[in-house]
């Protein structure tokens, strides 16, 4: 009986001693894993600034029987609103147009009569020129909350009563009436707050994913008795293309980082006033140094 006894307790103190053993071994194997692989992690990273441009959508459009007249009251419509726009004098505004387009002066809801085969009024088609602009106005970042909102609300007024429809320009046609329908808007903001070039502050927020990433990997590295080495790869998740354009999964040195970041998104903008944010997500892999 005292030997059963014996041979009880010599069992549970082996199965006690084997506990750390066993412990130490899988560190072990874990650890060695992570040498020939290295540790994989995700970092994120964000940076905000503030934007430096205002962009305001200006549409501008005349129509007539004969296109020759139409030409004419077009030309006139312009030379007044941009005359209105020089007037105030701000040497930080300024009007980028657009492309004309010329098309049928039949209004959308002539069109839509038409398509659902209903009788129209026996008129003469006429001929319409159309141009949407873009009025900017550059520095808005030196420029106090109030004081912005102040000289854009003049702005707005000012190319107005200029003869400038504000906002999307307005629908040619039935079917693009139906599709703005659908999207349940107007076909964009009337003004846009923007960064046009967001390089500098992208590469803010690759540095910040990268201070991320590392702290985690250093805390993988120190829980895994292991030191951490140099980064193999970053990997840049919601670059906006599909699969179709490119692959799953594209690794490339950290050197190369910035610039193939700042190619592919040079831009922000936003349909409300203040900072702009910028926020980036990458997987990083790390080597395991010997």
């Amino acid at each position: 009986m005292n030997k059963q006894l014996q041979i009880l307790q010599l069992t549970r103190i082996a199965r006690w001693l084997a506990r750390p053993i066993a412990a130490v071994t899988t560190l072990a194997i874990v650890s060695a894993a992570l040498a020939d692989e290295g540790i994989v992690v995700r970092g994120s990273g964000s940076a905000t600034g503030r934007p430096t441009q205002i962009e305001m959508s200006a549409t501008l459009s005349a129509e007539a029987e004969l296109a020759a007249d139409a030409s004419v009251k077009f030309r006139d419509a312009k030379k007044r609103a941009l005359a209105a726009i020089a007037g105030l004098k701000n040497p930080d505004l300024s009007i980028v147009p657009g492309g004309v387009s010329v098309g049928s002066g039949a209004d959308a809801n002539t069109q839509m009569m038409i398509m659902r085969g209903m009788a129209v009024p026996n008129t003469t088609q006429k001929v319409r020129l159309t141009e949407t602009s873009r009025i900017v106005l550059a520095h808005a970042d030196k420029l106090e909350p109030d004081e912005l909102l102040d000289k854009l609300l003049k702005i707005l007024d000012v190319a107005k009563d200029a003869g400038f429809q504000i906002g999307p320009a307005p629908a040619t046609n039935y079917l693009e009436m139906q599709l703005r329908a659908q999207e349940g808007g107007e076909g964009g903001a009337t003004v846009s707050f923007k960064l046009p070039d967001s390089t500098a502050l992208r590469e803010k927020a690759y540095e910040a994913a990268i201070d991320d990433s590392r702290t985690k990997a250093q805390k993988l590295a120190e829980l895994s008795r292991a030191k951490l080495g140099r980064i193999l790869s970053v990997h840049e998740e919601g670059s906006g293309k599909s699969d179709s354009d490119v692959a799953p999964m594209i690794m490339y040195f950290y050197g190369a980082l910035g610039n193939k970041g700042a190619a592919e998104d040079k831009s922000l903008s936003n349909s409300t006033s203040g900072d702009l944010t910028l926020h980036v997500n990458l997987t990083v892999q790390f080597e395991m140094a010997k």
